[in-house]
């Protein structure tokens, strides 16, 4: 009996915080973006949403758990089973050389028809090309040299015209965020441009993802 007490109040607790969140949100749809990395990319969307003042009870950024793809979906897949008002989730991770990039793709593609809609965001190298992309249309591809990651060297070419970049703060956010329209044209030109080639370095489809909360306030689709 006392079992069956203690059961029935974690549930009520449950749903009383579900309707809170419920309560919380604003009309438009909730979506939760989930990070390979817990400081760039979260931050970098964090700030992206409070400049654009959307509800925080409607996009939820979570650093993933593992940086493997796989972990970063599963992980996500996890997290929207216990928020039933999440609407579209995305995955942003980087395709780089991680053995589980096409398992996790997969595993995405599996969860089309299913609510919420998945969606992965990935670069290649890394997240960091969709800031670069802030400055310059680029298709140079990065790969490993003088000891150095394909990470590491995109990162050198990104400092040279962002100086205040680092990855532990997001100071640097101000210096992008009136490129954003010069970023969005620029990452559709190289999707444009790797379509023809048949090219996958330096990819990027983060601008899906910013044109959607842009367009979020509005009632903006995810294609």
């Amino acid at each position: 009996m006392g079992s069956d007490n203690i059961f029935e109040k974690k549930k009520f607790r449950k749903l009383k915080e579900l309707e809170r969140q419920k309560a919380k949100k604003s009309p438009y749809e909730t979506i939760l973006i989930v990070c390979e990395d817990s400081k760039s990319s979260p931050g970098y969307f964090r700030e992206l949403i409070k400049h654009l003042r959307l509800n925080t009870a409607n996009v939820m950024i979570k650093p993933s758990r593992g940086s493997a793809p796989i972990s970063i979906v599963d992980y996500s897949i996890e997290l929207a089973k216990s928020n039933p008002y999440i609407d579209r989730v995305a995955c942003v991770f980087d395709r780089d050389n991680h053995a589980s990039y096409q398992q996790a793709i997969n595993k995405l593609e599996s969860n089309k028809s299913k609510k919420p809609i998945y969606k992965a965001v990935v670069s290649t190298p890394c997240f960091e090309l969709w800031l670069l992309l802030h400055f310059n249309y680029t298709t140079k591809g990065y790969s490993y040299t003088n000891k150095k990651s394909a990470a590491d060297n995109l990162l050198n070419d990104l400092k040279k015209i962002l100086p205040s970049y680092c990855k532990s703060h997001c100071k640097w956010f101000n210096d992008l965020i009136s490129k954003i329209d010069i970023a969005i044209k620029n990452a559709k030109q190289l999707q444009e441009h790797n379509n023809k080639t048949k090219s996958k370095n330096p990819s990027t489809n983060i601008h899906e993802l910013v044109e959607f909360l842009l367009q979020l306030n509005n009632g903006g689709k995810w294609k």
